[in-house]
């Protein structure tokens, strides 16, 4: 497992910290500047809604596709954790990684988790995603 820890706000001494911990299987499929995510730093927004109107808008047809959009493609939780997504993973690394890993075992076990921590330790776990969470918003 990889932990990252990278500086996210500081508000009068009051500081936040991105916190990643990364199945060592994963971290050749991470972006170069993952860890900016939710920081000033992080420049990927208009990358992330691409991504997603290309992987979800353009792909399925909102009359034909109801219940998808109603589920998925609408509910802001769901955008948000896909950005999320589209923000950490490199996508050329991970078509590389899927052309070498044809058949993944235990996918549960290959996992990203993303926690807020604050200068007080405080830790607040924002998402837990698998390797087959990757691959459905790709």
């Amino acid at each position: 497992m990889i932990k990252t820890t990278h500086e996210i706000s500081d508000e009068n001494g009051y500081k936040k910290y991105n916190l990643f911990e990364i199945h060592k299987n994963l971290e050749t499929i991470i972006a170069d500047d993952y860890f900016t995510y939710s920081s000033n730093e992080f420049k990927k927004d208009s990358y992330c809604e691409l991504m997603y109107k290309k992987n979800f808008y353009d792909k399925y047809d909102k009359n034909m596709y109801k219940e998808v959009y109603e589920k998925y493609i609408d509910n802001i939780s769901f955008k948000e954790k896909a950005k999320f997504i589209y923000s950490v993973i490199d996508y050329e690394k991970y078509v590389e990684f899927v052309e070498k890993n044809k058949t993944i075992e235990n996918p549960n076990d290959l996992t990203i988790s993303y926690s807020v921590l604050d200068s007080h330790g405080v830790k607040v776990n924002m998402y837990n995603i698998s390797i087959a969470d990757i691959a459905f918003v790709f």
